[in-house]
């Protein structure tokens, strides 16, 4: 059986690889050794690993870097640390190959230590453009470090085969966070109420924001705060509020929220993480999305649920006809909502742009051929 080593390093990317993980874990082809770092580890980010735990997945490693988000040369130090534990955990392991998904920074230094260490990059989500945050060069890099790529999408493909000038070892398969929609028995609105304490009557929305890793932290709260003025000011609305990626000015965004969060308890709910299964079940039963979340970009088409994309930091991905762009100024977040509550605006046929809820199997049918030749 090949050894392949998933590594997992922050929630919003865990829910992507949740079923891929399940069907090597299950495939008589393949030993699963999981992995887990970064952000789950860490209490600011809602210690994620309980629900890897909850979720009865075994853990094959425990890679505690102390993630340090404070300054950007505090995170330039943890993953320096990073390279370190990962190759003590490979040495431990010994992988036959590494699977990531993405473009977390966290991911570089694992992949450095891996391709030092002759260990084969299996690399899912390349190709894709996000011209607004420091993601973009890692996942190119990663792309360059990989052996076997599985991006979502045509054009993904034709980035990767372009950047490596060869098409050897590149699947489009879609993206695999669409899976759940397909095999996960989520909740419905009724159980979501009283699981988070909602008012069933009333719209939901979800908001999740990230830094924009090229924009000053001032930037970054100003639009948070844009966002979360014109919510409160929207009559018959809850919203939940998820926590910010530990990127650099996640903890201040993080900070903030809570800070609101308390000053408008009947209409903002703070929650850290809501785990896989309730914020892709309170996903599907939102009247609409706002913030800057890859979830929004890619997930929230294949529900048609209407997105108001805020800012710059998913430039360059294609937008499907569910999403809104928005600058993050108080005018342009009112007319969007505005846009969200129009009955008679219409979305296109290209809400099946990510994939179709089949990726897991793709790529362990491809995994299995290939790597047993």
């Amino acid at each position: 059986m090949k050894k392949l080593c998933v590594v997992t390093a922050a929630r919003s990317e865990y829910g992507l690889l949740k079923w891929l993980i399940h069907d090597i874990d299950t495939s008589p082809d393949f030993q699963l050794q999981l992995v887990v770092t970064g952000g789950h580890l860490s209490y600011e980010q809602g210690h994620t690993i309980d629900q890897i735990i909850e979720d009865g997945i075994p853990i094959s490693y425990i890679a505690d870097a102390d993630l340090d988000t404070t300054t950007t040369a505090s995170i330039a130090k943890s993953m320096g640390k990073l390279g370190q534990v990962f190759a003590d955990a490979f040495r431990k392991l010994t992988p036959d190959y590494l699977i990531i998904l993405g473009d977390r920074y966290e991911l570089l230094p694992i992949c450095n230590t891996a391709f030092v260490m002759s260990i084969p990059i299996i690399h899912l989500s390349g190709g894709d453009v996000t011209e607004g945050a420091i993601d973009n060069g890692i996942r190119n890099a990663i792309t360059m470090l990989a052996d076997y790529h599985f991006p979502g999408t045509e054009n993904s493909a034709k980035n990767i085969k372009r950047m490596r000038d060869s098409d050897k070892n590149v699947w489009t398969v879609g993206e695999p966070g669409l899976d759940s929609f397909c095999r996960e028995n989520l909740l419905n609105r009724k159980e979501l109420a009283h699981n988070l304490e909602l008012d069933s009557h009333k719209n939901w929305a979800l908001m999740t924001y990230h830094a924009e890793t090229r924009k000053s932290l001032e930037y970054n709260i100003e639009a948070v705060k844009f966002c979360i003025d014109t919510l409160i000011a929207q009559t018959n609305l809850q919203t939940i509020i998820t926590y910010a990626n530990a990127d650099f000015g996640g903890k201040q965004i993080n900070e903030y929220i809570e800070t609101e969060g308390r000053k408008y308890p009947n209409q903002l709910k703070i929650i850290p993480s809501l785990g896989h299964l309730r914020y892709l079940s309170y996903m599907r039963q939102v009247k609409f999305i706002i913030g800057n979340s890859s979830s929004g970009i890619v997930e929230a088409p294949f529900l048609n649920i209407p997105v108001i994309n805020i800012g710059n930091r998913q430039k360059g991905r294609y937008m499907c006809s569910n999403i809104i762009q928005c600058s993050p100024q108080p005018e342009d977040i009112k007319n969007a909502i505005n846009l969200v509550f129009d009955t008679s605006r219409k979305t296109g046929t290209d809400l099946q742009y990510w994939g179709d809820g089949n990726t897991s199997k793709k790529i362990i049918q491809i995994l299995t051929k290939v790597l047993g030749e």
